[in-house]
């Protein structure tokens, strides 16, 4: 026998366009093509037919072929027809397969080959189903069953299969002859228990979930369903219980619900908490708009913050320069300062310091530690807010609470309203800069031995004294300095990282004056990026103090962050304001120095410093020509156009 004699025969009735694609896929089975009803029919009584393939989407085509033979009809519809699997069913087909791209479709042959077996041998599979094979099935179900006698007292089970007792815990030896209510227990719904009595009264199918407890004593979720069954007259003698542990689906919906609440709980609290936060920035906002000075700002916010459900008190502290303080200036919510004034020190464990040191937003419960150190805080809580503007520290608002729970998104938009406050008070301290005739002093100690000149002075047993500086195009500085005692500083005494050359500058009084040319990066470099000012300057062997003049405070914080990152030790000693000309000296210096050539500058300052404006002249022309390096008339040429631009400054603009 061939090939093709021993696969499946196939009748495909397709006049649709996916006759193509159905045929390819029935490729594996043996297949003729009807293209109509009525050559289905003529097909039907010449040729050998196994199962008939209806590609259809309308139900009259089943009905019409379905009394031409007995052999099973697989009905092909496609997705978007109205033939629905109900009516292809309810017409006589054996199964109904959809023109999806999916295993449904993917597997017609294997359906058409299961609808030939059964309609081969379906009689004999299902005569071939037991007594023996029933009771086996029931046996080894993998859910609980039960069977009760109704025709006794109290209805006791009479057969329990393996999965009840791996359920229950309970043995058969231990189950039958019982109600099973034995099941229930102090926490089995009442009402439930109640319905399946009335179903069983009434005769009649029931299904509920109950809370029954195992043989162990430990609770689970039952799914119990129950069946009545009837004798020979009519009269019910049985009754069937399905049983399955739901306790698994049952805790998740719990666990859902707990979850569901949560979330509402929570949607209601973030809802009141944005009510909160939006009334509070639309009034802070308002009150930076209004306010005419920093200080009015500051106390607009502080009573803006106090004056909420959620916050008791609030006050502003100012960080000032010197010393590393925090001092409340505004005060609102209680007439009782309790905090006059905090250290900014990294080991101190206290909430507003820390808002200060990070530059962002802390918070702080008394339940786990004071909220100030050293301070008694009649408040739960605490929040405190840095006001920065472009990593500019302006102080740090601090707001108490009556309550310790202290949310996140709180913190959040206290966040936003430190930046909102922080460039409110940075627009006035510009404005205020604009319009100021005066600077800032620092007076700073570096205790940082490590620094060049501090090595210097070490290496020679002398104090370094600022002479004077000169920044170069090439990003170096010549640094002017006069050592005590008189000492003349040598190659080998400067050996050190950051320093480029060292040369003696001749002055007459053998005051030891030489200048250092110091690379990029250098303290004095620092002093000059940040738009300020050295005025003087001392070095030995235990550390350098420095004094600058700077703009403002906002330049003078900027400044200290500098130069912390580049040294250690750095301390703020001093902080003075000072009045100024309307042109500072700076300014005219600047004006000048535009003016200036490099070496012109260079020769000038040289002179300057050695006396040769003096008479009799402290140093000659000669011996400065060899500090730089250059002839004699060079030396000359350059300082006359620098006297010629010097003089013509001073007449023509002037410092005013």
């Amino acid at each position: 026998m061939d090939e093709s004699s021993s696969r499946t025969r196939v009748l495909l009735v397709a006049d649709s366009t996916e006759s193509g694609r159905i045929e390819d896929a029935l490729e594996p089975l043996s297949v003729t093509v009807a293209p109509s009803v009525d050559a289905a029919r003529d097909r039907l009584h010449t040729a050998s037919v196994d199962c008939l393939v209806i590609a259809t989407d309308r139900v009259g085509l089943l009905s019409s072929l379905r009394p031409e033979t007995t052999l099973p009809l697989v009905a092909v519809v496609p997705p978007d027809g109205d033939l629905s699997s109900a009516q292809a069913l309810a017409a006589g087909a054996a199964d109904v397969v959809p023109v999806v791209d999916s295993n449904l479709f993917d597997r017609l042959p294997e359906r058409v080959e299961s609808a030939v077996a059964w309609h081969r041998h379906g009689t004999v599979s299902a005569g071939r189903i037991t007594e023996d094979l029933k009771e086996q099935a029931m046996d080894e179900a993998p859910v609980g069953i039960t069977i009760a006698d109704c025709t006794l007292p109290d209805r006791p089970l009479v057969y329990v299969n393996e999965s009840f007792e791996s359920m229950t815990g309970y043995t058969a030896e231990s189950a039958l002859g019982r109600n099973c209510r034995y099941l229930q227990g102090p926490k089995t719904d009442p009402e439930r228990v109640a319905e399946l009595r009335t179903a069983i009264e009434n005769e009649a199918a029931a299904s509920v979930e109950l809370l029954n407890y195992r043989e162990s004593g430990e609770t689970f979720w039952n799914r119990v369903d129950l069946a009545p069954l009837s004798g020979p007259n009519g009269e019910v003698t049985h009754y069937v219980g399905f049983q399955t542990d739901i306790t698994e689906r049952v805790r998740a919906e719990e666990a859902a619900e707990r979850n569901a609440e949560r979330v509402e709980q929570e949607r209601a609290r973030l809802s009141t908490l944005v009510d909160l936060i939006e009334g509070l920035l639309e009034d802070v906002t308002e009150a930076l708009v209004r306010a005419e000075t920093r200080q009015e700002l500051e106390a607009a916010v502080c009573s803006r913050v106090a004056e909420t459900d959620s916050f008791a008190c609030a006050w502003f502290g100012d960080c000032d320069l010197s010393p590393a303080v925090i001092v409340p200036n505004e005060w609102a919510g209680t007439e009782t300062a309790f905090v006059e004034a905090l250290e900014i020190d990294g080991d101190a464990d206290d909430v507003t310091a820390r808002a200060a040191e990070t530059l962002r937003v802390q918070s702080a419960v008394a339940a786990d530690g004071p909220i100030h150190e050293g301070e008694t805080v009649p408040f739960l809580g605490a929040i405190a807010v840095p006001i920065i503007h472009r990593e500019t520290l302006y102080g740090v608002l601090t707001v108490y609470a009556d309550t310790d729970e202290l949310d996140d998104e709180v913190n959040v938009v206290f966040g936003t309203l430190g930046r909102a406050v922080g460039a409110a008070i940075d627009a006035f301290e510009s404005r205020r800069s604009l319009i100021s005739e005066g600077v800032l002093e620092l007076e700073l100690d570096v205790s940082d031995q490590t620094q060049p000149l501090v090595q210097i002075a070490a290496a020679t047993e002398c104090e370094l004294v600022y002479e004077g500086s000169v920044l170069h195009d090439d990003g170096t500085l010549s640094l002017f300095v006069s050592s005590t005692p008189p000492t003349k500083l040598e190659v080998a005494d400067v050996d050190v990282d950051g320093v480029v050359t060292v040369a003696r500058v001749p002055r007459g009084d053998d005051a030891g004056l030489s200048e250092l040319v110091l690379a990029g990066g250098s303290l004095a470099h620092l002093v000059a990026d940040a738009g300020g000012r050295l005025v003087d300057l001392e070095a030995d062997e235990t550390g350098s103090r420095f004094t600058v003049v700077v703009p403002d405070r906002s330049v003078g914080r900027a400044l200290l962050d500098d130069l912390r990152q580049a040294a250690t030790g750095v301390e703020l000693r001093a902080v003075r304001d000072q009045s100024a000309p309307p042109q500072t000296p700076r300014e005219f210096v600047g004006s000048v120095g535009a003016e200036l050539t490099d070496r012109q500058h260079t020769a000038l300052q040289l002179a300057y410093l050695g006396g040769f404006f003096e008479w009799p002249h402290g140093v000659t022309g000669d011996e400065l020509a060899e500090a730089m390096d250059v002839s004699r008339a060079t030396f000359h040429q350059h300082l006359r156009a620098a006297e010629r631009k010097l003089v013509t400054q001073f007449f023509e603009v002037g410092p005013n």
